[in-house]
């Protein structure tokens, strides 16, 4: 039988709207990528009949948390001058936290009308000061809004699912596994760890280096094609995450993901 899957809500180089209808009737969950912290369109959103969960930004404007209720609104002009950091990083207190917190809960209550099942968050960088006490000043402020249950953490570089356990098995939050930052920025340890695994929610599939190479600390989002070499541990992650409810091709043109459809319908 073969198994569903979600893409990014950008896989061709066209506009919001023009990526939605050419996504109909293609597949059966769209990621919204609201890697900016404007607001899109809901009406660009709309023709899409399958589910969605969205991909929450942590990359802002310099000076969001001195002006962040200018970066929840639509048609916000960004330039090239627009300095764009880590909210993460920028933060120094448990208010700059909140605010980042609120602008996310903002924008998912902005798609309220597309049901989105899931959000996904990335994890801090776990050498940024405070980085577990910020985490847990984000998951308590969203949890007044959202169950936490709703929301996926994502391991990134320098932020593994492992370097925050206690607090992950602690909170009711999920978590989104990339087994592309796993493979590359060596994370492939949380496979031993099944009641992490048994967090996972989502999972963001694509190669991070070429087939035949080791270009550790590359992030490529190429094409599954590209795991052969792999496939032991794709099946691994399978296996070790049974409540997953959405496998992502994560992938942003449409070629690839044509591409890379046989290899992720193999995987068992």
């Amino acid at each position: 039988m073969k198994k569903d899957f979600a893409v990014p809500s950008y896989v061709i180089p066209k506009s919001t709207k023009d990526n939605i209808a050419f996504l109909q009737g293609k597949v059966s969950e769209i990621a919204l990528s609201a890697f900016e912290p404007s607001l899109p369109h809901i009406k660009d959103l709309l023709p899409f009949k399958g589910k969605w969960h969205i991909h929450l930004p942590y990359i802002l404007p310099h000076d969001f948390y001195f002006h962040h209720e200018n970066y929840t609104k639509e048609n916000i002009q960004y330039t090239e001058k627009t300095r764009w950091v880590d909210a993460w990083k920028l933060a120094h207190t448990k208010q700059d936290i909140q605010k980042y917190c609120l602008a996310t809960i903002k924008i998912v209550q902005h798609c309220q009308f597309l049901n989105p099942h899931l959000v996904v968050l990335h994890l801090p960088n776990a050498s940024i000061p405070n980085a577990k006490k910020f985490l847990e000043i984000f998951l308590h402020t969203w949890e007044k809004y959202f169950p936490l249950s709703m929301l996926c953490l994502e391991n990134v570089r320098n932020a593994s699912h492992v370097m925050f356990k206690n607090l992950l098995l602690e909170k009711n939050c999920s978590l989104c596994f990339d087994m592309a930052h796993a493979l590359t920025y060596a994370q492939t340890d949380t496979l031993n760890y099944p009641k992490l695994m048994e967090k996972v929610k989502i999972i963001h599939w694509s190669a991070p280096f070429e087939e035949h190479t080791l270009q550790k600390g590359k992030d490529k989002h190429l094409g599954l094609y590209h795991l052969k070499e792999h496939k032991k541990y794709c099946n691994d992650i399978i296996t070790a995450t049974p409540n997953v409810i959405t496998n992502v091709l994560e992938l942003f043109t449409w070629k690839e993901i044509e591409k890379s459809i046989p290899f992720f319908q193999q995987l068992s």
